[in-house]
């Protein structure tokens, strides 16, 4: 009975973060993603490497499942869909290289997809840094020519994920309809914490984890109050 009401409990929250409108990225989007826009980057800064997790343990470098680019991921790889790429100055100093990694850098007919997905308000993208050095992150939307983005940016240390979120102020982005706006480029930021590096960046959780992570937590949870 108690595994019954946990499922229930979990599946509430995803459906209540649908109903709110927000679009979560999901793999076979993100499989589509390519470098769009360098800031403050020497030209030789590109993004090398997209692909699958090829389920090899988190704690071990992995080839990957490569879609895109040459070689392998060497780094592990904590998500479902993995990046590689190089950032490098295109002065020493501040501000630091960074690239915007989007929808507009396809040509598979991606962004057409999203713009028909419907009407969303909102924007998430689960994002892990699997390398060995300190990145920023942040995501990022253009709406009728209008940029968006998330705040500040997001410091992940070695091998460390979150959860990021970007709003629209309001507006219905996606949708063709009448009453929504068009959505021209959806993707995320990274930028160097040094002047030149090699990023590994990896989005979407591996079907099954985020349930399996809240389920896990919620057992703790239980387990917690029984002893209390």
């Amino acid at each position: 009975m108690r595994r019954i009401l946990l499922f229930c409990v979990v599946v509430g929250l995803f459906a209540g973060q649908a109903s709110a409108g927000m679009y979560v990225m999901d793999a076979a989007t993100a499989i589509n993603l390519r470098d769009v826009t360098y800031y403050n980057a020497d030209p030789s800064s590109s993004l090398d490497w997209v692909g699958y997790n090829d389920g090899t343990a988190w704690n071990g470098d992995q080839a990957g499942n490569r879609v895109w680019g040459s070689a392998d991921y060497g780094f592990p790889m904590y998500y479902q869909v993995g990046f590689g790429g190089d950032l490098k100055d295109s002065s020493v100093g501040i501000p630091l290289a960074s690239v915007d990694i989007g929808a507009a850098g396809n040509t598979n007919g991606v962004l057409t997809a999203l713009q028909g997905l419907g009407s969303f308000d909102s924007y998430g993208l689960y994002i892990a840094n699997d390398n060995d050095d300190s990145w920023e992150y942040r995501l990022y939307a253009d709406i009728n020519g209008t940029p968006y983005r998330s705040g500040s940016w997001t410091l992940l240390s070695k091998e460390t994920h979150t959860f990021l979120t970007l709003s629209f102020g309001g507006l219905k982005a996606f949708g063709v309809s009448p009453g929504y706006t068009g959505l021209t480029d959806i993707g995320f930021e990274i930028r160097a914490t040094k002047y030149t590096d090699t990023y590994h960046t990896s989005v979407v959780p591996v079907p099954g984890a985020v349930i399996l992570g809240l389920l896990g937590l919620g057992v703790v949870g239980w387990k917690l109050r029984k002893y209390a």
